[in-house]
């Protein structure tokens, strides 16, 4: 009983920091909701979904590419059903995590004999999907190098990227690799910490196809791509001539990594924020266009979201996946 009225507490609260910071941000007049409402035309809207649905695609794609490395040949219609899936409790759950809970939930269900590499599997993909928003931030870095260096706040940023992009790189070699975990002497420990003898066992086993990891990054690469394009778009469309390609290349991946941090749903309120700062920092002005567009990716997401409602109410008991979900939030 505790346990729930703590996942409660935990929701409530989450979801009034989200509610708190959108309404500071229309308030300030950050967030200007009638511009969004007139970019709303139906070619607007359609390519708004075809844009997020071939970044939802490609992050999916991903995950399945993770999956056949490790031997789960499973359609492309059900790791898609599963991820959509889990977007629907990404909206349904605060923070970004939600729904990563919810579709290792099922796919250990459906495969208990690889409860580990199910688990892992969605550990992996997750860090392949921020692996790839700092390799474009850096390669963003690096097309703008001289005004990254004359923007002291930038430049930290990009050096926060630097160094996680290098740590990440480190953990993926030495994780990946049974060679370097042994010439490390890492394998004494593992002979003392079970957990940690099995997980790195369990890496080890998905780095044994270096081509599906390649492939993994490079979906998500294209995915933050299409991604990108929608950004680029939303500047067209609403007469924001000082969009670059620069600009949306070095603020939406670094967004993107912000919003993942679990205080809210989706995202929600984090991003506004975030994207607001960026995008005015990097055109050293002030601008609207960062909340406006990440306004309207979120709707475009949380459309998908509905489908991915659909393919949860098919599944059985989503009343208990629901509750595990939010106790494992909490």
């Amino acid at each position: 009983m505790a346990s729930k009225t703590k996942s409660y507490l935990t929701i409530i609260l989450k979801i009034a920091v989200a509610a708190g910071l959108v309404t500071f941000m229309v308030r300030s007049g950050h967030l200007d909701l009638s511009v969004l409402w007139g970019l709303m035309t139906p070619f607007n809207i359609a390519m708004a979904l075809l844009l997020a649905g071939a970044n939802t695609f490609l992050a999916a794609w991903r995950w399945i590419l993770l999956l056949r490395a490790r031997g789960f040949y499973i359609s492309l219609g059900y790791g898609f059903s599963l991820y959509l899936i889990g977007i629907f409790f990404n909206h349904a759950l605060p923070g970004a995590v939600g729904g990563d809970l919810v579709r290792g939930y099922y796919l250990v269900s459906d495969y208990p004999e690889h409860k580990v590499d199910s688990i892992l599997s969605i550990v992996i993909d997750r860090a392949l999907g921020l692996y790839s928003f700092f390799i474009l931030s850096l390669v963003a870095v690096a097309f703008d190098y001289e005004f990254v260096m004359n923007h002291e706040q930038i430049r930290w940023v990009a050096l926060l990227c630097l160094l996680i992009f290098l740590g990440l790189t480190v953990f993926f070699t030495i994780a990946f690799s049974e060679r370097l975990t042994k010439l490390l002497g890492l394998h004494y420990l593992m002979g003392k910490i079970h957990s940690l003898k099995k997980a790195v066992e369990a890496f080890q086993r998905f780095g044994k196809n270096r081509k599906m990891i390649a492939l993994s990054v490079l979906a998500s690469i294209f995915g933050q791509v299409f991604t990108m394009i929608f950004f680029y778009q939303i500047g067209v469309i609403s007469g924001e001539t000082a969009i670059t390609w620069n600009a949306v290349l070095f603020a939406v991946p670094i967004g993107f990594v912000v919003t993942a941090i679990p205080i809210a749903p989706a995202g929600i309120g984090v991003g506004q924020v975030a994207f607001h700062y960026l995008f005015q920092s990097y055109l050293d002005k002030e601008t609207s266009f960062g909340t406006t567009a990440i306004t309207a990716f979120q709707l475009s997401l949380a459309t998908w979201a509905l489908v991915g409602a659909f393919f949860y109410l098919r599944r059985r008991k989503p009343i208990d996946t629901m509750t595990a979900a939010m106790e494992a939030e909490a």
